[in-house]
């Protein structure tokens, strides 16, 4: 894992959620509290290492990006003082705080199976030098108008080494009530170059420190003193109503370069030294402000004090909750823009349009006036040439008759004419300039709808053109990698077909399997059942298997008879020889299903060894067939202990474990049984959706994994297809002679329930000191207390019969029970029929300060 530097980044965005309260959640392992301990929660890294690596993994299975180390409160001189150890081990035990969270990450990225992005960062918690004085003066701070700062750092420094050394990920100066003391700390960075850190303090209310300095001043000074060593600058340990009025309005001015937060506040309770913790139904829930933190630049965040890991689970889901809801409200918004400039290009289109058709239509306004003007012009040079062809005959009729015919002035006056020709040929000019400028103007256009529509059909073209390369592309490589395929399996096909003719060559006629069907229990059908699909090899297995002890024990003929000597179990009581019957494995099954279900009907209140002694007595008169019975059922479940459902009546036969486990398991065998019955459609089968929901409520506290094996097993049972959904109830609950729990079906709900007792059983013993208090001893009251804590459904009625099986007791007043040693205990609960009723609650109500 890498250090500080190149996982913590301010730059980016990412929120990581922190661990909640350290010794809140510490409590509900080690079952009592730190109030008032001068170490506070540190003493239990020498007193309960184990507990504080759970404690850790609780916050990481919450989803804690970040835990911090168990060393709030831990320094040199305290250890020293409070526990009498030398300097140099409290330097270690400071190390080993770091150790224990580098294992409970470990254990944790192996629960996920290195299946996260990224894997947890540990912080070395450095709480304030108030906080060993343990008078109180780190709620306001106070020792900082005592204290010099070179006091300060000579204090930090050891601890702060020892977190570095053991190889914390960052720092986490916590709970800081003073100015003094954070400059000092941010100053000591500059000494260990390697690391990052961040600041938290602890604050008196919406404005000031718990010195009485103003926050957001502090908290700018102290960032702009090294902003690249600094992770995060914020506030811990304090309402959560708070944070906000005091984060509000701390970047306004650094919207380039804003200072990343950081908050981890308490639950939100009062704490009153009469009676603790008070106004719990007041508090509003952390993740609650969560949305409103991540608003205002809140880059960490996590819980103080009586905060859990279930408050820390619920923040999790909230940032997660809060981005995507964030997401979605800008991925709408950009829907809404891209949806109103689809709506502007529809418009601005149509537009377009209308601004072409109006040009067209202005051209040919401009065309039709033009040629009026043309007509006009042609007219007035038409005139003008009537004009001056009757004034020259009007001229040249004066000269012939030489008359004195008087002429208009005004169609005689030569300026008048000159300027009227001048201002014509002006106006011709000009009119065959715009002639030209309009035909060179309108020579190449194209409409503009068809332009548009031309572009858009290009654009539509290219985009298929684009598409169908893809796929040409995609088919190309498939084509290319089925190629390859192909070219693999020729090969392999030509090898095989090598090997199957070198097999031929060299193999061996097949044996007469089916003759072997002569010499078990069951026949042919049996035999053919069993050794269907196998190779000879396994075949051979099989039937050694089925044999049984007559397999195993050829060499004898006779067992020695026990005698009559009363340690001597009643029905192996004879003497002399007694005849090895060589029973098969199948036929020790039918006797021992058939014991059970006589037991079922006639003796279930009489213990196995009794039943047993009737048993025999009932069928066989003779003492000597009795005692041949008798010894080759004890030889051949001997020899069969391999199977579950003969190594429990072995162990009931021999009171090593209680006849109820076997009660239990046929009872929920026999109650899902019914359930599917009544549920089925026609009385026969029943889909695997309703097998999977009915299996979910006949058993409540099994596993989505559990469900999904008993499926398997089922599908595997009944050799289901994959696509077929039918199950057929009467095969799957078909029983032989040979008991319901032969069943592979069976068999696995058998393993479910032995392992769910094992797990349940670890935890009750965990509570009641666990392997490393094997050898103490426990009372009735402890038993109890840690069913309580383990299963706080449970009933007395059931409390009782398993405490009263635990100590080997159903007479004895309970209180009147004398102690075990816990192996013992622990031992006893192993063999009987201990189950879980209800699942364990991590809900806690203790008292305690800090974390």
């Amino acid at each position: 894992m890498a250090s500080g530097p190149s996982t913590i980044t301010t730059g980016d965005h990412t929120v990581l959620v922190l661990d909640g309260g350290f010794s809140s959640q510490l409590s509900c392992h080690v079952g009592t509290t730190a109030d008032g301990d001068p170490l506070w929660s540190a003493r239990f890294l020498q007193t309960h290492p184990e507990e504080v690596v759970n404690t850790h993994l609780d916050f990481l299975r919450a989803g804690a990006d970040i835990i911090m180390t168990n060393t709030y409160q831990a320094s040199i001189d305290g250890f020293v003082k409070y526990l009498g150890i030398t300097p140099e081990e409290g330097y270690a035990l400071i190390q080993r705080a770091v150790e224990l969270a580098k294992r409970a990450r470990d254990t944790y990225m192996e629960e996920c199976q290195n299946n996260v992005e990224k894997s947890p960062l540990i912080a070395g918690s450095v709480g304030p030098y108030g906080a060993h004085l343990h008078d109180g003066s780190e709620y306001d701070g106070s020792y900082a108008d005592k204290i010099a700062p070179k006091t300060l750092r000579e204090w930090h420094t050891p601890r702060i080494k020892a977190l570095i050394e053991a190889g914390v990920d960052l720092l986490a100066f916590e709970t800081i009530p003073c100015q003094k003391e954070a400059e000092v700390l941010v100053d000591m960075l500059n000494d260990y170059p390697q690391i990052n850190a961040w600041l938290s303090f602890s604050c008196k209310d919406d404005k000031s420190l718990a010195h009485g300095e103003d926050f957001q001043e502090v908290a700018k000074k102290c960032w702009d003193s090294d902003p690249n060593r600094l992770v995060a600058v914020g506030v811990n340990c304090c309402s959560p109503l708070i944070v906000a009025k005091l984060f509000k309005g701390i970047n306004d001015n650094r919207k380039h370069a804003a200072i990343p937060l950081i908050t981890y506040p308490n639950s939100g309770e009062k704490y009153n030294p009469q009676l603790g913790w008070i106004d719990r139904d007041k508090c509003v829930a952390l993740e609650s402000f969560v949305h409103e933190w991540l608003d205002l630049g809140v880059r960490y965040v996590g819980g103080c004090c009586r905060t859990y890991g279930a408050d820390i689970s619920c923040i999790r889901t909230q940032k997660v909750f809060g981005l995507s809801v964030r997401k979605k409200q800008n991925d709408d918004k950009i829907k809404n823009l891209l949806r109103q400039n689809e709506d502007l290009r529809e418009k601005n289109l149509k537009l377009t349009l209308e601004i072409s058709k109006l040009k067209k239509d202005m051209g040919k306004l401009k065309d039709d006036k033009f040629s009026d003007y043309l007509t006009l012009m042609r007219e007035r040079d038409a005139r003008y040439t009537l004009y001056f062809e009757n004034l020259g005959l009007q001229l040249k009729l004066k000269e012939l008759d030489g008359s004195s015919y008087p002429v208009d002035d005004a169609y005689g006056d030569p300026v008048v004419l000159r300027i009227a020709l001048d201002r014509c040929r002006e106006q011709l000019s000009t009119t065959q300039i715009d002639l030209k400028k309009m035909t060179e103007e309108y020579a190449d256009t194209v409409p503009r709808r068809e332009y548009d529509i031309l572009t858009a059909k290009n654009y539509d073209c290219t985009k298929q053109v684009e598409a169908l390369n893809a796929e040409l592309q995609a088919i190309q490589d498939t084509h290319k990698r089925v190629l390859t395929l192909k070219k693999g399996l020729e090969e392999e096909l030509m090898e095989t077909r090598e090997r199957c003719r070198e097999l031929e060559r060299a193999g061996t006629p097949r044996p007469q399997w089916e003759l072997c069907a002569d010499f078990i229990g069951g026949g042919r059908d049996r035999w053919w059942q069993l050794a269907s699909g196998l190779s000879s090899r396994d075949m051979l297995r099989v039937l050694l298997k089925e044999l049984g002890p007559a397999a195993e024990s050829e060499q004898l003929e006779h067992f020695d008879g026990f005698g009559t000597d009363p340690v001597i179990p009643p029905y192996l009581r004879h003497e002399g020889k007694v005849r090895n019957l060589r029973l098969s494995r199948r036929e020790v099954s039918v006797i021992i299903n058939d014991i059970w279900l006589g037991k079922m009907e006639h003796g279930q209140d009489m213990s196995m060894q009794d039943y047993v002694t009737n048993y025999f007595e009932d069928r066989y008169q003779q003492p000597s067939v009795r005692a041949e019975w008798a010894y080759n059922l004890c030889a051949g479940a001997e020899q069969m202990l391999d199977e579950p459902q003969v190594k429990l009546f072995w162990g009931v036969l021999h009171g090593h474990l209680s006849e109820r486990i076997y009660w239990s398991h046929r009872a929920q065998w026999q109650n899902l049984k019914d359930l599917l019955y009544k549920h089925s459609k026609d009385g026969e089968t029943i889909t695997a959706e309703e097998f999977e929901k009915i299996a979910k409520v006949t058993f409540p506290l099994k596993s989505e994994v559990d469900i999904k094996n008993l499926m398997d097993v089922v599908r595997k049972q009944l050799k289901l297809k994959i696509a077929s959904n039918e199950i057929n109830l009467d095969k799957l609950f078909l029983e032989n002679e040979e008991g319901f729990d032969r069943v592979e079906f069976a068999r696995e709900l058998y393993r479910q329930r032995q392992l769910a007792q094992d797990k349940y059983i670890r935890e009750v013993v965990n509570e009641l000191g666990g392997k490393h208090g094997a050898n103490k001893t426990v009372t009735v009251e402890n038993v109890k207390r840690a069913f309580a804590i383990v299963d706080p459904a449970i009933d007395h009625i059931r409390m009782e019969r398993y405490i009263r099986w635990a100590f080997s007791d159903q007479t004895s007043e309970l209180k009147s029970i004398c102690p075990l040693p816990l192996r013992t205990v622990a031992a006893r609960l192993a063999a009987g029929d201990i189950e879980r009723v209800g699942p364990r609650y991590r809900g806690t109500h203790r008292r305690n300060i800090y974390k």
